[in-house]
């Protein structure tokens, strides 16, 4: 072996540096070592001031576009439910086509443990839901409704209106499955075993026009108690079955004993105030809560219906030989 020692070593090697030159393999480079570079790139980053500008363009941009993205979905929550409201109106029309009647909202035994079927369960076939129809089997709609279980608490998409983020489940109603719809207890009033007196409504009985009467309406479970669509929940309000406009739209659930059932009005969590409806023509049509209606109502929990002579009331009400029309 041969002993090579460092001096030899930096002689053999391929890259040997000089003061300020670079030589690789034979040739001599120039180097920039202790040098100002001449490229064009600047060496340094942002400043902190820089970034401080981008950071607040960014966020000034970011509170520009998020009321209008929060608007379009909104936009798209409305318009979701009011298609929902839609096939309410083509099933009723449907249902009226068969039975010559608009379905009752429910079917009223007070003897029943549980309670008494609705129209929601008599529109079930009318909405592509035959198989829960099959499944909750009503019969003839005179018996009592099933214990709260897994069919009865089945999430039907159609019945729930996607502005309301709540429990799918009715909390106020044994938790039987939430609905944000209530029919109007004029057009679908209850149907009274005890008293023998089958009330039924047809279309030639709205005088004063399909389209200028109500059938369904919106209720929330944020700031009233939402519905359910399998009828009336025993011991429980039968606002859980329909709405009434004896009060103003949006009128919250006033909680306790509601000495003036607030809990039956009409009302929806949609931004800009107001509610959707569904009239008995099938259309469906936004309720501003601004429409004019009577304020301090007193008589709603005894079911005397509000005759006073304003808009809203109107709309409720469908032969009181009044000409109204949404403005």
């Amino acid at each position: 072996f041969m002993q090579i020692n460092s001096d030899e070593r930096l002689k053999t090697s391929h890259v040997l540096q000089h003061k300020d030159n670079l030589r690789v393999r034979g040739q001599e480079l120039p180097t920039t070592r202790g040098k100002r570079t001449n490229s064009p790139r600047p060496l340094h980053g942002f400043t902190l001031v820089e970034l401080l500008v981008v950071i607040a363009i960014i966020g000034v941009l970011v509170a520009l576009l998020l009321p209008a993205v929060q608007a379009a979905r909104e936009s798209a929550r409305r318009m979701r439910c009011q298609n929902n409201m839609k096939q309410f109106g083509l099933a009723a029309h449907n249902f009226h086509d068969v039975n010559q009647q608009f379905p009752n909202a429910y079917h009223l035994l007070l003897t029943h443990p549980n309670g008494d079927w609705g129209w929601g369960v008599s529109l079930l076939h009318y909405i592509e839901q035959s198989g829960l129809y099959t499944a909750l089997s009503p019969g003839d709609f005179l018996g009592d409704i099933p214990v709260v279980n897994n069919m009865t608490q089945t999430k039907l998409s159609l019945f729930l209106c996607p502005s309301d983020p709540t429990n799918p489940l009715n909390i106020n109603a044994r938790n039987y499955a939430k609905s944000n719809y209530a029919i109007s207890a004029l057009i679908s009033p209850p149907h009274n075993q005890s008293g023998g007196n089958w009330a039924k409504v047809r279309i030639a009985m709205i005088t004063d026009g399909t389209s200028n009467t109500f059938l369904v309406g919106e209720r929330d479970m944020k700031k009233q108690l939402a519905a359910v669509y399998i009828g009336r929940i025993a011991n429980i309000t039968d606002a859980m079955s329909y709405g009434r406009a004896d009060l103003p739209l949006d009128t919250p659930y006033a909680g306790g004993s509601d000495p003036n059932c607030t809990r039956h009005a009409w009302g929806s969590l949609h931004t800009g105030g107001g509610a959707n409806f569904t009239f008995c023509d099938g259309s469906v049509r936004w309720v501003s809560d601004n429409i004019e209606s009577f304020k301090g109502y007193t008589q709603s929990c005894p079911g005397v219906v509000n005759t006073a002579n304003f808009l809203y009331q109107n709309l409720y009400r469908y032969d009181d030989g009044v000409a109204v029309s949404l403005p």
